[in-house]
């Protein structure tokens, strides 16, 4: 009896001590895994549309069209950071995963939600930042600003900055990264009700994690799948 007594406090301290620093990365985690449940749907409609086209083109898939896949994908998931990270988050305070860590993202002079227009802004940054990120890769990954703008446009410097941007305030804990900056705003925990997710949503997002994690490994054994052929073809070094 004693022992529980004990334990209990101890055990509140730890979840106080912890930074909303701490939370933010736990929240920006959460956040990815529903990014790769829109990923997988955004590709799946891709296989959709393929299957359909298959009729006339009398090809379901063919290598040259993998790419489609992988960036079917990217567009969904950046929408759904424009939304989740952008509208929804000025409007209501939070994203998705920041209201399951317990955070509202609020404006730096009154400490009340960005609104709409502020909101779509950081939302905006947030998916561009995202989209260079992924050109950073060094395997030619097709990403939205890659496909929609000349080739002359394309800066490979950029890539690599905006890898910085996301993942250097995160890492070193900077109370406030390039998006809040852009946006005017800050992370703050949240007090009262409803200031974090319902045990009973948090049990349908681990559910909705678990689909977009299966779904993300199939699109990259489908795109390897199809890139099979080629990984050995590369030119020898001598």
């Amino acid at each position: 009896m004693n022992d529980s007594q004990d334990l209990s406090p101890a055990s509140d301290l730890g979840e106080e001590e912890r930074t909303v620093g701490d939370l933010r990365r736990s929240a920006l985690a959460q956040d990815v895994l529903l990014f790769c449940v829109a990923f997988s749907a955004g590709a799946l409609l891709v296989v959709v549309a393929r299957i359909l086209g298959s009729a006339t083109t009398g090809d379901v898939w063919d290598l040259g069209r993998s790419d489609g896949l992988l960036l079917g994908g990217l567009v969904a998931g950046e929408l759904f950071v424009l939304w989740n990270n952008g509208l929804r988050q000025g409007l209501r305070g939070h994203s998705i995963g920041k209201h399951r860590e317990g955070l509202l993202v609020v404006r730096t002079s009154d400490g009340r939600p960005t609104g709409a227009a502020r909101g779509l802004l950081r939302g905006l940054a947030a998916a561009v930042l995202l989209d260079l990120a992924v050109a950073a890769v060094p395997i030619g990954l097709p990403t939205v600003l890659r496909t929609a703008t000349p080739d002359a446009w394309h800066l490979g410097f950029a890539a690599y900055l905006g890898l910085l941007a996301l993942l250097v305030p995160l890492l070193v804990g900077m109370h406030r990264g390039v998006l809040d900056r852009v946006a005017g705003t800050e992370v703050v925990r949240a007090h009262g009700d409803g200031a974090a997710t319902s045990a009973p949503r948090r049990r349908a997002l681990v559910v909705l994690d678990a689909v977009g994690v299966v779904g993300v490994l199939a699109v990259c054994a489908a795109h390897l799948a199809f890139m099979w052929p080629l990984l050995w073809r590369w030119p020898g070094l001598l």
